[in-house]
C-alpha cells in the first residue's frame, strides 16, 4: 500500500468520523422530541392514591387555597399549562392540577 492510499483512507474516516460526531445532536433532538411524556391519567393508580386532579379547584377541602401544580416545588413545567413533575416521573401534569404530594416552592 503506498503513502498515497494511506493518506486517502486516513482522510476518508476523518470525514466519516467528523459526520458521525455532528450528527449526534441532531439525533439528540430527534429522540428527545419522541421522548415527550404523555399527559397524567388521574385514574392512575399513583395518581389516585394521591388525589390527583387536572383541576385543582375539583381537590376540595384537603386542598390548601392557591396551591397548584405550578407553584409546587415538584413542579418541572416552567411556564407551560402541561408539564413535568418529580412525583410522577414520565407523566405530565397540569400547571393548575393538584395532588396530596404538594409543597410550596
Amino acid at each position: 500500500m503506498s503513502r498515497s492510499d494511506t493518506d486517502e483512507q486516513r482522510r476518508s474516516f476523518l470525514r466519516k468520523a467528523a459526520a458521525g460526531v455532528a450528527s449526534v445532536p441532531v439525533i439528540g433532538l430527534v429522540g428527545a422530541q419522541s421522548a415527550r411524556a404523555e399527559r397524567l391519567d388521574p385514574n392512575n393508580p399513583q395518581a389516585q392514591s394521591l388525589n390527583y386532579v387536572h383541576d385543582a379547584n375539583e381537590a376540595g377541602s384537603a386542598r390548601t387555597e392557591g396551591a397548584i401544580c405550578g407553584n409546587c416545588t415538584h413542579w418541572t413545567g416552567g411556564d407551560s399549562q402541561w408539564g413535568g413533575c418529580n412525583i410522577f416521573p414520565g407523566k405530565e401534569v397540569n400547571r393548575d392540577g393538584w395532588c396530596s404530594a404538594w409543597v410550596q416552592a
